[in-house]
């Protein structure tokens, strides 16, 4: 018997180089300041994925949206799912509740009239729903989202003590939380600079058992990873141009040999298909309690 190739989520953040989630690059007036390289980025994302026969969710930013709607619909159209990073990359803790929930509503509702695809699942920029935006999550079901991605199991971009596999914050609503990898401090993000620069072999045994689990952790891409000739990031402190630098060259080949044996799914289809088999292992329960 042909065994199925191990399964996971698979998910890009589509935002520029450039954006990241503090001054001068959350403003309002980033987008003009800084040069556009999206375009570029989506081509080889989207390459990328037509080399491993992947398929993913994109959380898509609205402003960019409103810059690239073709490029948007290229997406689409390539056979992607389409999700919401935000009306802009602000931090979702930086706005009060009530700021929040117009700014997901809006931007849900330009990204689905430009892309002309559902919109279901949210992810903060920088996985902003902790501190004081903690709760934001509950308003997700009313504006018509059926999953999230923004609570890291992670010191300083979340909390460590949070499931690090899906769950549902409530009826009609899944997290599916990033990979991490190692234990209390020494744990680190399975995705960004850690992907881009520990070894080979240990990411390889990693990907392979959380596919083997079909764990359902959504793997992590940026398109501006596989821009190895993107500009330096000007004005930004240390660990903030190590974690956007190191390793970004040769990152689309390390990609290709790492996720060459997973089946890359969107995250809609990894939801889909688990609740399909809740649903079945109920039949024979229901059966029986009916008999």
């Amino acid at each position: 018997m042909i065994q199925p190739m191990p399964t996971l989520p698979l998910s890009l953040d589509w935002e520029d180089w450039f954006q990241l989630c503090c001054p001068p690059f959350d403003g309002p007036d980033a987008l003009n300041q800084f040069e556009d390289r999206l375009e570029w980025a989506t081509d080889l994302t989207l390459a990328l994925c037509g080399d491993l026969d992947a398929k993913a969710t994109w959380f898509c930013l609205a402003d960019q949206a409103k810059r690239h709607p073709a490029l948007l619909k290229r997406i689409v159209e390539r056979g992607h799912r389409i999700g919401l990073h935000g009306l802009t990359h602000q931090r979702a803790f930086t706005l009060d509740r009530a700021l929040f929930r117009s700014s997901v509503k809006d931007g849900k509702a330009l990204i689905e009239d430009i892309s002309g695809a559902e919109v279901l699942g949210f992810r903060a920029p920088e996985w902003s729903l902790r501190d004081a935006a903690c709760e934001y999550w509950r308003e997700l079901p009313e504006l018509g989202f059926t999953f999230d991605s923004s609570r890291a199991p992670l010191k300083v971009l979340g909390n460590p003590c949070w499931s690090r596999r899906p769950h549902r914050l409530m009826e009609g609503l899944w997290e599916l939380p990033p990979p991490v990898l190692g234990l209390g401090p020494l744990t680190v993000p399975l995705w960004g600079w850690a992907m881009r620069v520990l070894p080979k072999s240990l990411l390889r045994a990693e990907l392979a058992a959380l596919g083997k689990e079909n764990a359902g952790t959504p793997l992590v891409l940026h398109p501006w990873e596989l821009d190895e000739d993107q500009p330096s990031l000007p004005q930004a402190n240390l660990g903030h141009r190590f974690a956007h630098r190191a390793g970004l060259k040769g990152y689309g080949s390390r990609l290709r040999s790492l996720w060459s044996g997973l089946h890359l799914v969107p995250m809609e289809s990894w939801i889909e298909a688990h609740e399909r088999a809740e649903a079945a292992d109920l039949v024979p329960l229901l059966q029986e309690v009916h008999s």
